[in-house]
């Protein structure tokens, strides 16, 4: 009898380990203290507490209507589009194909645009011949929010954090997260790219190349260009002296 019952969970434990979720274990039933004898009669626990993942890996979760340019000329119009901010990847939907997609690799890609419903548009690029020393900045995809001699570009990604709430010193978070994770660049006509902040200091730390003239406008904006508009207008102002 105790033959034909370790058999049975042993059974059950293995379509539970082949049908879970290999990017959610906390899924997995949990099999504690089966033959251990101090323990009294053989138990089947299910640990119920994962609540599951909260945020997406995507920029927007559903397929959005864009228009994709590959550094050998060609486009791509009306496509179904994903940008997996997490890994920096762009997925295409095969058209008339249901759910089926690719990945489009990354030094194929020039720019891409993704539209929402609302008609919010999102232009990004990449600039692999940058100078930074950065080489995981330099071959990723960045959102441009000005572009003209110089640019201001943004940084769109997801950083990943695991549920954490086994064990005695857990942080009792019961759910896998994926959060936004921003930054700005400033790409100059000598095609330096340098890290920067939204903030009146940083910004004209990064364009002392124009000396006086342009710390003279931006003091007089009475604005701490904390916001990308106005360091959007800044930028601009630094592209005509």
């Amino acid at each position: 009898m105790k033959y034909v019952i370790a058999s049975l969970l042993t059974l059950m434990y293995q379509v539970v380990m082949a049908q879970a979720s290999p990017t959610d274990p906390t899924a997995y039933l949990r099999l504690n203290n089966l033959n251990n004898p101090s323990t009294g009669p053989l138990i089947l626990r299910i640990d119920t507490r994962y609540e599951g993942q909260h945020g997406s890996p995507y920029l927007l979760t559903d397929w959005s209507n864009g228009q994709v340019s590959l550094t050998n000329g060609k486009q791509y119009k009306d496509v179904s589009l994903k940008f997996d901010a997490y890994r920096q990847e762009l997925i295409l939907l095969r058209p008339a194909s249901g759910n089926d997609s690719i990945i489009i690799a990354r030094p194929t890609v020039n720019r891409f645009l993704l539209t929402r419903p609302d008609g919010q548009a999102y232009l990004f690029g990449r600039y692999p011949t940058a100078n930074i020393d950065d080489e995981t900045i330099k071959n990723g995809y960045f959102l441009i929010l000005y572009e003209g001699k110089s640019s201001l570009l943004k940084r769109v990604a997801k950083t990943f954090k695991a549920a954490d709430y086994q064990g005695a010193y857990s942080a009792n978070v019961r759910y896998d997260s994926f959060d936004d994770s921003f930054s700005y660049y400033l790409l100059k006509p000598d095609k330096s790219l340098t890290k920067v902040k939204l903030s009146k200091k940083t910004l004209l730390e990064a364009m002392s190349d124009k000396g006086d003239a342009l710390k003279k406008f931006a003091d007089g904006q009475k604005s701490a260009f904390k916001t990308e508009e106005d360091a959007v207008t800044l930028i601009k102002q630094y592209d005509t002296l």
